[in-house]
């Protein structure tokens, strides 16, 4: 594939949904373009705001806290994972508010605390935390949520 089609595809692409930068380089480098058309492609995109990383983290973080019930630990694992920097995911998971980190993480226990066949209270805190846990909370808001739900 040529450079000139290449960065009509991609810009189409990313007109129509969020990329990061590592993504869009990944799907050219697999269109086995050379190097300096990925550089000159990556230099429109990003001029051009078809690819702007800190929109691209800001976006994700709030979808996939809101619809994917993710606490702030799992989605900072994964924005690190697509190569985003360390700035960058810290402005996006300041985007995301304190408050409905701690209603998510409560409705998501309950709804564990409910299929739980556990009666012994230390064992079922420890599974709730697990599990809290695996959803990316941090420890201070699976605390507050686990002491509100048990006592």
């Amino acid at each position: 594939m040529d450079a000139k089609k290449a960065l009509n595809i991609i810009a189409g692409q990313c007109s129509k949904k969020e990329y990061c930068s590592f993504d869009v380089m990944t799907k050219l480098a697999r269109w086995e373009l050379a190097e300096k058309d990925i550089a000159a492609i990556m230099e429109f995109l990003v001029k051009n705001r078809f690819v702007d990383d800190l929109r691209f983290a800001e976006a994700y973080a709030r979808d996939k806290h809101r619809f994917n019930r993710w606490g702030k630990l799992k989605i900072g694992l994964m924005l690190r994972q697509k190569h985003i920097a360390d700035t960058i995911i810290d402005e996006a998971l300041a985007t995301l508010p304190e408050e409905q980190s701690d209603t998510i993480c409560l409705s998501l226990l309950q709804q564990k605390n409910k299929s739980l066949k556990e009666d012994d209270l230390y064992k079922r805190k420890a599974k709730l935390f697990r599990f809290a846990l695996s959803r990316g909370f941090d420890y201070e808001t699976i605390s507050r949520c686990v002491r509100q739900l048990l006592g």
